[in-house]
């Protein structure tokens, strides 16, 4: 009999990257300053399906706001190395070859770099629990870290601040249109990353108008939204 309580087995860890996973359960994030002096990191995941709980992590793309800015350097774009290539419909969607995906960093050292680059940041995504839930479960199954990072979705505080835009713009393409957002390019995780990136800042300065200009205040109310839905 396995008993069921046991801890998963973990990648082993040189010593190197043993420290630096150790000190990011030291990390802190303070909700409470205000947007001016805040920083936020904005990402997206390529996988291999629509499925978060199951579908292989391929790549991960960030960008960091700072001071009401994206900071291009550093950004972060990392593949995750797969022992077997995604189906070729689903390379067709994401653009990654099936020779990228083979020759990625070993998952355990990119998800090392996903976390000291967004540690001591809120981290904001469109359609936020897809990429959370496929984060933290490989942040769990790499690393052994618990997640308590929050999290921010582009695409439920967009329709709260612009209701009035909200039935015409579903998607991030839509809201990006509705703003004249013109972006380099999409469908990859970086420049998905910072196309959201470029809405995030659109929705700060109109919560700011809302007087709300903590990262505090924003996630109160979105709390009371989430109680009156479920009221």
């Amino acid at each position: 009999m396995i008993w069921p309580f046991s801890k998963p087995h973990l990648p082993p860890l040189d010593a190197a990257r043993s420290a630096r996973r150790d000190a990011l359960l030291r990390q802190k994030i303070d909700l409470k300053q205000p947007f001016a002096r805040m920083r936020w990191v904005v990402v997206d995941v390529e996988t291999g399906g629509l499925d978060a709980a199951r579908d292989p992590l391929l790549s991960i793309g960030a960008v960091a706001i700072e001071h009401g800015r994206i900071v291009f350097e550093p950004s972060l774009e990392v593949g995750l190395r797969q022992a077997q290539s995604t189906a070729a419909a689903n390379i067709l969607i994401h653009g990654i070859s099936g020779s990228e995906q083979r020759a990625g960093d070993a998952p355990h050292a990119a998800l090392l770099d996903w976390l000291e680059f967004s540690q001591g940041a809120p981290r904001v995504a469109f359609h936020a629990a897809f990429d959370q839930t496929v984060l933290q479960r490989e942040v769990r199954a790499q690393l052994g870290l618990p997640s308590k990072a929050p999290w921010f979705d582009a695409a439920v505080v967009a329709p709260l601040l612009f209701p009035d835009a909200a039935p015409h713009c579903r998607h991030l393409d839509d809201w990006l249109a509705h703003f004249g957002i013109a972006v380099y390019a999409r469908h990859g995780a970086l420049a998905d990353a910072y196309a959201t990136a470029e809405l995030w800042l659109v929705l700060l300065a109109a919560a700011q108008r809302e007087n709300i200009d903590t990262p505090h205040r924003l996630q109160r109310l979105l709390r009371a939204r989430r109680w009156l839905m479920a009221n």
